[in-house]
């Protein structure tokens, strides 16, 4: 039998509450000393609205073009994990339990129809969506209720991968005892507010629930090495955040939830500040179980890494041989970091550092009078350059080295900043012009850029882009106010979804592909502050950030690091962005009641997920230009020092 000695844990455990902002969840006493017992991710996100959507993308990596809680018009065909736990080798199990559900009331036959069986609703229970489940009887068997679950774990037969869905009014969707689900005068019954009868009704079951098992505790009646995962599908809000005439949609605000990792191999009081959602769930599973990916969402996702004692730190400032008094950039390519650099003159020189030393440095060929960036496919490195307002794009190969003959992009250029996506086989270059409006350019899959278009925003400032998964950011810094926007640009067809109008969503929420985003957001970090409107709760606030100088950003294991100057000082201060599988809107995003049919809903968008706290980078202070890189597995940040000289900071897990 194969065995894997990379495990943190032996099975993992997973229950899913519904519809509450996770500072709402924290004012239960029950649920924050809970928190207290396990580690607290703090900036963790749901992915979609409304709940079904977070259910399907929770164990298939992808929305499957699912923006509704009405059922799939067919079974879905995509992939889940329950496949890649199948193909394990290590002959791994899955079970899903489906609190108050009557497996005798939808025995398995050929053509079966889920359906709900109040207070059980398919809508919670992602595997009954899916063609091979349902089609398959073995399958379809593993889908049980909460006496299954006690019967496993009295017997010692709890799968690696098992599933809790309760009922829906343990899971605090709907007041104890009522039925409104076609009934809409039973809605009478349920309370104003969300928050906090729901809240408190869920922790009251929770606590009856894990006491019943011992758990937390030393005598838990789960299996030794089980991670289990309270979470919430999303977050829906009561009073300024609930639907008033003024409002458009039921989820406006960003989509910030509560989850807790417990378990005996838990360190009890930690804290995850860096972001996180339900892909990163599904890829800490798949590493843990090494499954491999479904090659979605889940495939470059952040991961808990800080289960492996793995956590991010930037290193001391290192220096470099050089003195640079201009434009700097820098760029991987074959598991090297190329630096090009301009001197007085303006000629442009490079150097590599192979992890350990520099070499000297030797011409490129050619000149520049402005900015400068580069990126790397597998076949070769890029350098895009500013020479008298000329946008200028120079190529160089392991075995040629620079090219003789620079090709003309674009005239009347001032910003540029390029990055590496689809896996590193395409690039996207950014640029500003002389009115500050910002045009992008990509090549195709023969390495040929092609058109230039219009991003359809402005800039001052610096520009910057940054690649997550299937994702390209946009930074952009606004000179007036120091603050840095954000527009996003998808890449991948699973993360485009079209729906016709219906009960809670619709066209509203429609995705696109290829194409930048009609909206901007601020690089923010998500907090909760008082409200008048509900003293005894605390809302959702956006905390912006500002910066000057150069912009730096790179990507490693899923995280994407972002740096600047402070807007004041020269220390150099760092946030990261890592939810993954964010959408680009179709229409404008808009809360206006009076543009419903023709706006966005911003719905898995950056309109509802924040960036993780902003710190300092210790020793790290710059006067000119910074360049990041990633290279063989960490971070590398250039920075040029008040003197000019250039210095260096790893960064790494």
């Amino acid at each position: 039998m194969n065995t894997n000695t990379n495990r943190v844990f032996d099975h993992v455990f997973i229950i899913m509450f519904e519809n509450q902002y996770r500072s709402y969840v924290m004012q239960n006493e029950y649920f924050r000393g809970l928190a207290k017992q396990g580690i607290d991710m703090a900036n963790y996100f749901g992915v979609m609205h409304p709940s079904q959507t977070n259910y399907i993308s929770s164990i298939a990596a992808e929305l499957c073009n699912m923006t509704d809680d009405d059922p799939p018009p067919s079974p879905l065909t995509q992939r889940t994990i329950v496949d890649l736990i199948e193909e394990s080798p290590y002959r791994l199990d899955w079970k899903a339990y489906m609190d108050s559900y009557i497996p005798q009331n939808q025995p398995w036959s050929a053509g079966m129809k889920p359906k709900d069986d109040y207070p059980y609703m398919a809508k919670h229970n992602p595997f009954s969506s899916f063609k091979n489940i349902i089609e398959n009887e073995s399958r379809w068997k593993k889908i049980q209720n909460e006496a299954a679950l006690y019967s496993d774990l009295l017997n010692g037969t709890l799968p690696a991968y098992s599933w809790f869905t309760p009922n829906m009014w343990n899971d605090g969707h709907y007041l104890d005892g009522t039925n409104p689900v076609g009934i809409p005068a039973d809605k009478e019954k349920q309370p104003k507010e969300r928050a906090p009868t729901l809240v408190d009704q869920a922790a009251v079951w929770l606590e009856s629930f894990f006491g019943s098992l011992n758990f937390p505790g030393p005598d838990s009646h789960f299996p030794p090495n089980t991670l289990v995962v309270v979470t919430y599908d999303e977050a829906d809000f009561e009073a300024a955040y609930d639907l008033p005439k003024d409002k458009k949609y039921f989820y406006d605000g960003p989509n910030q939830i509560y989850t807790v990792l417990l378990g005996d191999m838990i360190q009890p009081g930690g804290v995850a500040y860096e972001g996180y959602n339900h892909y990163s769930l599904i890829k800490t599973i798949e590493q843990n179980f090494e499954l491999g990916s479904l090659g979605k969402n889940d495939k470059e996702a952040n991961w808990f890494k800080f289960l492996w004692n793995e956590t991010f730190i930037w290193e001391a400032p290192e220096p470099t041989p050089f003195q640079v008094e201009g434009q700097m950039a820098s760029a991987s390519y074959k598991d090297v970091l190329y630096m090009v650099y301009a001197e007085e003159s303006g000629d442009l020189c490079y150097s590599t550092f192979d992890g350990d030393h520099w070499s000297e440095s030797r011409p490129v060929g050619v000149s520049a009078t402005g900015e400068m960036a580069m990126a790397s496919t597998a076949d070769q490195l890029t350098l895009a350059y500013v020479a008298d307002g000329k946008l200028m794009s120079l190529n160089y190969t392991e075995s040629k080295g620079w090219g003789k003959k620079p090709q003309q992009l674009a005239e009347g250029v001032s910003k540029v900043t390029m990055a590496a996506f689809n896996e590193a086989c395409q690039l996207m270059l950014a640029y500003s012009d002389t009115s500050d409006n910002v045009h992008s350019i990509v090549t195709n899959n023969t390495a040929e850029w092609q058109t230039a278009v219009a991003v359809g925003f402005s800039s001052a400032g610096e520009i910057q882009l940054g690649v997550l998964g299937p994702s390209i950011y946009l930074i952009m810094q606004d000179t007036t106010t120091s603050q840095m926007m954000v527009c996003s640009y998808n890449t991948a067809d699973f993360n485009v979804v079209t729906l016709e109008k219906s009960a809670y969503n619709g066209p509203q929420s429609n995705t696109t592909k290829d194409k930048w985003s009609p909206n901007v957001y601020p690089v923010a970090h998500f907090s909760f502050a008082a409200y008048a409107g509900t003293p005894k709760e605390k809302e959702p606030i956006t905390q912006p950030y500002t910066g000057s100088g150069s912009l730096a950003c790179a990507t490693l294991d899923g995280v994407m690091h972002l740096t600047h100057q402070g807007e004041s000082n020269d220390l150099v201060l760092t946030e990261s962005f890592s939810i993954h599988g964010l959408m680009t809107p179709e229409q404008p995003i808009s809360y206006d009641v009076n543009k419903s049919d023709t706006t966005n809903s911003g719905y898995g968008t950056l309109a509802q997920a924040g960036w993780s706290e902003q710190t300092a980078i210790l020793g790290a202070y710059t006067k000119g230009a910074t360049s990041m890189a990633e290279v063989n597995g960490e971070l590398i940040l250039l920075f040029v020092t008040e003197n000019g000289a250039l210095e260096m900071i790893r960064g790494g897990y």
